[in-house]
């Protein structure tokens, strides 16, 4: 029986959703437009259409292209910032580290996802957007149930989840976070995805629009309507870079993440003599690379993304997201990370649409929050990228704010350096350097961390902290992450 298509991702609810697509006929874009659109709906506690994205896509006959559908900063019109903003701070822990975060009104930015994928599908999908979009209408609309994965992570949230009575009633019905197997519904995201293309117009640019705007103004928030109609998707050239073992095509400047995914690369071919997966030299100089990349991103990135791409010509130089990647059988390949960051808290009036805190989150913000002017693309650490790695076209990306960068660099040297199988690519422990202490995922001989200079937190488990990495090749072959509740189907 001949193979239609393949999806890896973070849901069962999402997979399927590719997995019916690609059935009916479509091709690796419409597929991941489903999988997104259904993302947006059933992994609710990382994702929504409120939010923010990108997609690296590489037709079989074309080049690679990035789709740039991420938050803009709000305040366009406004004559004056309201007396009190709502930006309140909330923080979240995890077993082995804690980070807070900023919600409420003031914490959204110019969502984009939702017109990003319209788009996207537009130009580049097959099937009708009815089609499209029917199996996240269905989730919607008859429910959906809670994995243990989700169930964990709106246990992380409950602050965000229960802040008003609106988003409570649709997500923690019991007034608690919901446990795994509770069946959660969003009519109002249906009757909304039911009537697209008609509501996207409505959301960015007719009544939905205005109500928004409305909350905003009366709740001590900055998005305005002008925010949201002067709104624009952009196409990019992908970022494209050349280090031994393979290629990579990934997220270029503005954002930081596909830069950072390359430095990290071009430092561990510097730093790394070789020797066994795992090895002393292998760790070792992958600590030092994260180390490195994380000093030059301080004082470099920080101010000036582009600055990066200076730095990968030079020798020896010193959060809440969901991933879908797919492949179909003509040889397209598309990589997806969306995210909301947190949740601020809010939904968009009447829409069941869950509003992002992104202009809350302090990595995305290094001159400080609400410093850069209207209008402004947020820069991101969001990194879809297609490698080519021994021979294969391989779509990959990651969740986890600040680790996306390290998680996609790993795997990427796992199978370049290493040539390990995907899943054992994406399964094999990981570290992570946060500016002060190196984290360390269980698996690894700690004594090999006994002479590093900064201080080691070994986790006692895998954890969703060091990113989902999730991924798929043009030979059908890929894998999910077991840490964001991974999953990798073929059709």
């Amino acid at each position: 029986m001949a193979v239609k298509g393949a999806v890896a991702c973070g849901n069962t609810y999402t997979a399927q959703a590719a997995l019916e697509i690609f059935e009916a006929g479509g091709n690796a874009f419409d597929a991941l437009c489903a999988a997104a659109l259904a993302a947006g709906v059933c992994e609710a506690a990382l994702t929504s259409l409120g939010g923010g994205g990108f997609a690296t896509l590489y037709p079989a006959r074309g080049r690679p292209l990035v789709y740039d559908f991420f938050v803009d900063t709000p305040g366009k019109g406004l004559l004056r910032r309201p007396a009190k903003l709502d930006f309140r701070t909330v923080t979240v822990k995890f077993p082995g580290s804690s980070q807070d975060f900023h919600v409420g009104l003031a914490s959204v930015a110019v969502p984009g996802t939702l017109k990003g994928l319209i788009v996207l599908h537009r130009e580049n999908g097959r099937l009708p957007l009815r089609e499209v979009v029917a199996p996240a209408i269905r989730f919607a609309r008859h429910g959906f149930l809670v994995d243990a994965f989700q169930a964990y992570c709106f246990k992380l949230l409950a602050p965000i989840f229960t802040l008003n009575d609106e988003i409570k009633a649709i997500f923690c019905p019991e007034g608690a976070p919901p446990k795994e197997g509770t069946l959660l519904k969003n009519p109002a995201l249906a009757d909304f995805l039911e009537a697209l293309p008609e509501s996207l117009k409505d959301f960015y640019e007719g009544s939905i629009a205005e109500s928004l705007a409305h909350l905003m103004r009366e709740g001590g928030g900055l998005l305005t309507k002008e925010d949201l109609s002067s709104y624009q998707v952009y196409k990019r050239a992908p970022l494209h870079f050349a280090f031994k073992g393979g290629q990579i095509f990934t997220n270029p400047p503005p954002s930081f993440g596909g830069p950072m995914v390359c430095l990290s690369l071009k430092l561990f071919e510097d730093l790394f003599e070789g020797g066994p997966f795992l090895s002393p030299p292998h760790l070792l100089a992958l600590a030092e690379t994260l180390v490195r990349v994380h000093d030059l991103r301080e004082r470099i990135v920080r101010e000036d993304p582009f600055r990066a791409l200076e730095l990968l010509d030079r020798p020896r130089a010193s959060r809440g997201t969901t991933h879908i990647s797919t492949v179909d059988k003509e040889g397209n390949l598309a990589a997806l990370t969306m995210t909301f960051g947190e949740a601020s808290g809010f939904l968009a009036p009447g829409t069941g649409i869950v509003l992002n805190n992104i202009m809350g989150e302090d990595d995305l913000h290094p001159r400080g929050f609400f410093a850069d002017p209207p209008g402004k693309r947020v820069s991101s650490m969001m990194a879809p990228s297609i490698a080519l790695l021994n021979g294969r076209r391989v779509a990959l990306g990651s969740g986890g704010s600040k680790r996306i960068r390290s998680a996609i660099f790993q795997v990427v040297i796992n199978q370049a350096y290493f040539f390990l199988p995907p899943q054992e690519a994406v399964s094999a422990p990981r570290l992570h350097f946060d500016g002060q202490t190196l984290q360390v995922e269980p698996g690894l001989d700690q004594e090999i961390f006994s002479q590093f200079p900064y201080p080691v937190n070994f986790w006692p488990v895998k954890d969703l902290y060091f990113g989902g990495v999730h991924l798929v090749d043009d030979h059908f072959e890929g894998a999910g992450d077991e840490r964001r509740a991974g999953t990798f189907k073929v059709v």
